[in-house]
């Protein structure tokens, strides 16, 4: 009896537990469903209203175009000025409301066309701007500056500062996509210091972030973050969504290059919301190679070759083709990190490629647009040669018909005045003929120049591929020196300046040599150069110290080039260093190249070469090289440089940079690590530099002795 009450007792409990689960899932329960059911309600309504929005935006859209293609109809009814001022209205409309760059480029050249026919200055500068843009996104820059500087001229010449505002800033950004990052920055400053006097906020915003991105590119890099700040205040102050996020995009490059990845990736990621947000496809694939270089800084290379991919498939998806070779040229860089050499090189070359082919278009439109000018011209003569005749037939009627009276004596000058005019057609058409033969035959001296300028170009570009390549493994040893950097600036594509590294037995050997000559010449010699030094270090003559390899060097090149049975007097100034860790000595011998030396404490030496060179037109005098060795404290520095730097002509004077300058600035900066020597010493050059051309090849070599 007591067991059963048990058993039922417990049986209660349990089917009061059940009840009571049951009350609470209820309880809960209900209002997460009606919750549910609010926001299915919520998300249906929404989702309702957006769609709603996007038919109205379609619809307006569709209305637009309905009305450009009434317009299109009515163009050969309407006045030519009217005329001109359309056609730029429609591809206005082609480019931004359709997103169809070929149309748009299609009537905006027209327009140029018809607004030269009018001689129009208001009409030619914006006929050429607009087609200016057009071409320089399709990435035909040099006609694109053509144009756009034409556009300048005229809208200068009738003084409209809107136009000129709105060329100079274009030109600017033609610039800056052809590399010429002084001239962008110089527009971009004219066009500030309008928009300053004119008061337009937007304007001087879109200007500052122009010169920015310029300075940049010319490593200015405080300077570009104060500019583009200033822009962004302004920008966000008017909320213009566009020109936000570009500001963003380049302050995240700014920060990039200085280091600061932290602010770099804030800034790229709020720039990519914007132009997810907006539809823009040119700035979101800006974005992706520009995440692409950050996720590279980080080490996050899977995450950063995925990016930069993504970016240059949608480059190429829209036919942006200074953005594609951006992007490949991004790809090289990260392979590269990665030891992907092969996908390195693949990317090099396809960015080799795409330049090659924005330059090859280039050139194809220029001469396009030649032939139409001429064209042009040839139908003005005719029309005037037309004219002439109907003038003469007109004038010969009215003299036979008023002057009956006096017909012998009219019909006397009419066949003067006749022949006359005829000796002038023929000779009009003569000359017509000679023009159109001077045309062909530049035309053909055109193709046969772009052709040959096209391979010599990429047989030189692949002349430096080897040439790198040769001192592929010298830098490979270079970098087991702890600190240390190498400045390599060819005056042309290839060098004449070369170094060389060796390891044996705990000592390492250092040797920067300045060839004979420049360019391919140059580099000839430095390939000699390097294969003598491989030579000499590896054969079993047991030659070791620097005085010695010159001695033995410059045997083996007067053997090789034969300079004693032969006019041949190519040579090198060569500096050459031995280090040795473990007794902390230096010993350096040199021909013709000093050794520049600053000790921890800031005391600049500098050791005196041989004043005769290695080979040469002095073959005959015997050369005798002594070993200086020198026994260093760490932090000691030494540099070797070629002359070129020296040699540089440049500052407001336009006079060499001299070896005293040089050796002050040196001794300057001798405490700051190499790696930011280097920048400083590049700096310096670029500034002193400026517009002038380099005049020798650079090379300097600097390390820190531990």
């Amino acid at each position: 009896m007591l067991r059963k009450n048990t058993q039922k007792n417990r049986f209660s409990i349990l089917l009061f537990f059940t009840f009571f689960l049951a009350f609470i899932c209820y309880f809960f329960c209900l209002p997460l469903v009606y919750a549910q059911s609010s926001l299915d309600s919520i998300s249906t309504d929404s989702l309702q209203e957006i769609e709603k929005v996007n038919q109205e935006q379609i619809s307006k859209k569709n209305q637009k175009k309905e009305e450009i293609e009434l317009k299109i109809k009515t163009l050969d009814n309407i006045k030519p000025t009217k005329k001109v001022e359309l056609l730029i209205e429609i591809s206005e409309f082609y480019r931004t409301q359709l997103r169809d760059s070929d149309k748009a480029l299609e009537y905006a050249t027209l327009a140029v066309q018809k607004a030269t026919e009018l001689r129009d200055k208001n009409l030619i500068a914006q006929a050429s701007i607009q087609a200016g843009a057009l071409h320089r996104n399709k990435g035909e820059s040099d006609f694109a500056l053509t144009l756009l500087l034409r556009g300048l001229s005229a809208a200068k010449e009738i003084g409209n500062d809107s136009l000129q505002t709105d060329a100079l800033h274009k030109v600017a950004v033609t610039y800056l996509l052809m590399r010429d990052f002084e001239q962008s920055y110089q527009y971009a400053v004219k066009e500030e210091k309008l928009w300053r006097a004119s008061g337009s906020e937007y304007g001087l915003a879109s200007a500052l972030n122009l010169k920015g991105l310029s300075l940049i590119y010319l490593k200015r890099l405080d300077e570009a973050i104060e500019s583009l700040e200033q822009g962004l205040v302004i920008a966000e102050k008017l909320e213009n969504k566009d020109l936000i996020y570009k500001i963003f995009s380049n302050l995240a490059d700014a920060h990039l290059k200085k280091g600061e990845l932290g602010k770099a990736t804030s800034y790229i990621m709020k720039s990519r919301e914007i132009t997810e947000r907006i539809n823009d496809n040119y700035g979101n694939i800006v974005n992706m190679i520009k995440l692409g270089e950050i996720y590279s800084e980080k080490g996050d290379l899977s995450k950063a070759i995925n990016t930069t991919e993504e970016g240059v498939e949608l480059a190429q998806n829209f036919r942006y083709a200074a953005l594609a070779r951006n992007g490949y040229e991004a790809l090289r860089d990260i392979y590269f990190k990665a030891g992907n050499y092969k996908k390195a090189f693949e990317n090099q070359s396809l960015a080799v490629a795409m330049n090659d082919s924005l330059s090859n278009i280039s050139r194809r439109h220029q001469v396009s647009n030649m032939q139409t000018y001429y064209e042009s011209e040839r139908k003005e003569r005719e029309n005037q040669l037309l004219k002439e005749e109907s003038k003469n037939k007109n004038l010969t009627l009215y003299l036979i018909s008023a002057m009956a009276i006096i017909a012998f004596l009219i019909g006397g000058l009419f066949i003067y005045r006749t022949q006359i005019k005829k000796k002038t057609i023929t000779k009009l058409r003569k000359q017509n003929d000679e023009i159109r033969s001077v045309y062909e035959q530049m035309s053909k001296q055109a193709t046969i120049i772009d052709n040959t300028n096209t391979t010599l170009t990429k047989s030189i570009n692949y002349a430096r591929r080897i040439q790198d390549a040769i001192q592929i493994n010298t830098t490979t040893i270079f970098t087991e020196l702890d600190d240390n950097f190498i400045i390599d600036r060819p005056r042309d594509i290839v060098s004449g300046d070369c170094y060389w590294f060796e390891q044996r037995q705990g000592e390492f050997y250092v040797a920067l040599a300045d060839c004979t000559g420049h360019g391919i010449p140059g580099a000839f010699m430095t390939i000699l150069c390097n294969s003598l030094l491989n030579d000499i270090f590896n054969s079993r003559s047991g030659v070791r110290s620097p005085a010695e390899i010159l001695i033995e060097l410059h045997r083996r090149l007067i053997h090789n080039l034969h300079q004693q049975e032969t006019n041949v007097q190519d040579g090198m100034d060569i500096a050459i260093c031995r280090i040795n860790p473990t007794e902390k000595t230096l010993t350096y011998s040199g021909a013709k190249q000093p050794l520049l030396y600053v000790d921890k404490d800031g005391e600049f030496n500098r050791f005196k070469a041989n004043s005769l060179p290695i080979g040469g037109h002095e073959v005959k005098i015997k050369r005798k090289f002594e070993d200086i060795t020198i026994h260093y404290q760490v932090g000691d520095t030494l540099y070797l440089s070629s002359d070129g730097f020296q040699d540089q002509f440049g500052g407001k004077n336009d006079k060499k940079f001299m070896s005293k300058r040089l050796y002050n600035m040196l001794t300057q900066i001798h405490k700051m690590p190499l790696e930011k020597q280097k920048i400083h010493i590049e700096s310096q050059l670029e500034k002193w530099q400026a517009n002038n051309k380099q005049t020798d090849d650079i090379m300097m070599i600097g390390i820190k002795l531990n």
